[in-house]
Formats: structure tokens, C-alpha cells, sequence
């Protein structure tokens, strides 16, 4: 009993840190990549800016997260699937540009990335 409650604990104080890091500074610069945050028209709004090196012109590939539902113990829970590209229009500020879709069918929350 005393091994479930601490397991219990355990999890709670870890998803609670997690939660924490999410909003953090170490967290946007060195864990997450951009993300679609608004789609208006043919003008896609998205979290890469000047402060991760987006500059106008540049492409950005996009990919999109899909949970794959129950899967056996050790496998991914998901799949990585590539979406398109977009190429930025303009840099909006540090942490945002705006992009026109070059290729396939970009929705808002994908993830982007600076094309390398």
C-alpha cells in the first residue's frame, strides 16, 4: 500500500514540474519547435520568430502529431506524419511570422520547423 501511495505521489510531483517547464523560457528554446497558432485565409500565423532565426523567404516544414489509440507496451502512442511546407511572408516579432502554405493541407496546431 505504501508503494502505491508513493508511486501515486511520484506521478503527481512529476506532471506538476512538467506543467511548470511548459510555459518556461528553457522549455520554447530548447524543447519545442514552432507550432500553427492561426489560420486566416491563405495567411498562416505561426511561433518561429526572429529569436529562432526565421527570416523571410525561409521555408518551414511542417508535420502533424496523430495518436495512434491503444498501442502494445514500448510502442509509440504517436505517429509523426509529414504535412507540407510553408514559407515565411514576414517576421512578425521574436516569436512570431506569418506564412503562405507552398505545399499540402497545413491545419492549426501542426508543428513547424525551419527547413535545414
Amino acid at each position: 500500500m505504501l508503494y502505491k501511495i508513493m508511486k501515486v505521489t511520484f506521478l503527481v510531483v512529476f506532471v506538476g514540474l512538467l506543467t511548470a517547464c511548459a510555459g518556461s523560457q528553457f522549455y520554447h528554446e530548447n524543447i519545442m519547435r514552432g507550432q500553427v497558432v492561426g489560420i486566416d485565409n491563405d495567411e498562416v500565423v505561426v511561433c518561429i520568430g526572429s529569436e529562432d532565426g526565421a527570416e523571410t523567404g525561409q521555408e518551414l516544414q511542417v508535420y502533424r502529431y496523430v495518436w495512434e489509440g491503444a498501442v502494445e507496451e514500448g510502442d509509440d502512442d504517436y505517429r509523426v506524419d509529414y504535412v507540407g511546407t510553408l514559407q515565411i511572408k514576414s517576421v512578425v516579432n521574436d516569436h512570431f511570422a506569418r506564412a503562405i502554405s507552398t505545399k499540402g493541407n497545413v491545419k492549426k496546431h501542426d508543428i513547424v520547423e525551419l527547413k535545414k
